[in-house]
């Protein structure tokens, strides 16, 4: 992964509604495989990952920060934590189909779903939640046959596979001692700081334009540790 800030990277827009196009044309762009299609094809845990180091080699921190409240009843103390993003990002597993043991003596073989399966799922456009899980299990279950009670299993199994996609961290409370599971969308997580990243690059392209007269170009092809300098001399004269 190259940092998240070449001209190109500019032209995205955080603010679309299709989340699986963004993260193909992220992942695109700053990758070593500059083929969408390739990406479009990797299991969604490891898109995941590789957005986690995006974040990582972009802002170079290993680690992220986050608040929470504490869930207990009657305490609600606030409370931080940090995801160390390239422990996380290792934590994707092998492709391998796995089998789900679903009860009665039966089973069914999974896969981890792609994002190709999110462009499928999403331009299905499925009319109620049920058609969602049928069509889900339609395109990752390769053998068996599903249950309508076999949704649990099936989930927990995709959870197993792609860790990164339903993650949940445990926080004790340092208040209370109460354990707090607490459920984050790491895409969601990585997608929010690289949109916060363009923003301070545009605005650090304006600042320059506005003092210096330099073009967008310009300022790209500088280190960033070099345009932080000259931010700082910048302000040195207001």
């Amino acid at each position: 992964m190259r940092p998240f800030g070449h001209a190109a990277d500019l032209d995205l827009d955080f603010g679309q509604q299709d989340r699986p196009a963004l993260v193909t044309a992220l992942l695109a762009s700053c990758g070593e495989s500059g083929d969408a299609a390739f990406w479009w094809s990797e299991p969604v845990g490891v898109r995941i990952a590789a957005l986690l180091r995006l974040v990582v080699v972009t802002e170079r921190c290993g680690e992220i920060s986050l608040n929470r409240r504490c869930s207990a009843a009657g305490c609600g103390q606030a409370f931080g934590f940090t995801l160390p993003l390239l422990a996380l990002a290792a934590a994707t597993t092998n492709a391998v189909p796995l089998p789900v043991p679903v009860g009665a003596g039966r089973a069914l073989t999974l896969r981890r779903p792609t994002g190709d399966d999110l462009r499928r799922w999403r331009e299905a456009q499925p009319a109620s939640r049920d058609e969602a899980v049928r069509v889900l299990l339609d395109s990752i279950v390769l053998a068996g046959d599903v249950q309508p009670d076999d949704e649990a299993a099936v989930s927990a199994a995709i959870s197993a596979m792609d860790p990164l996609v339903d993650f949940v961290a445990s926080c004790p409370c340092p208040a209370c001692g109460a354990s707090n599971d607490v459920a984050i969308d790491l895409e969601a997580l990585a997608l929010e700081r690289l949109a916060g990243r363009q923003r301070s690059l545009l605005h650090e392209v304006h600042r320059f334009a506005t003092s210096y007269g330099w073009t967008e170009a310009d300022v790209l092809a500088i280190p960033p540790s070099r345009r932080a300098q000259y931010l700082r001399l910048i302000e040195d004269e207001r």
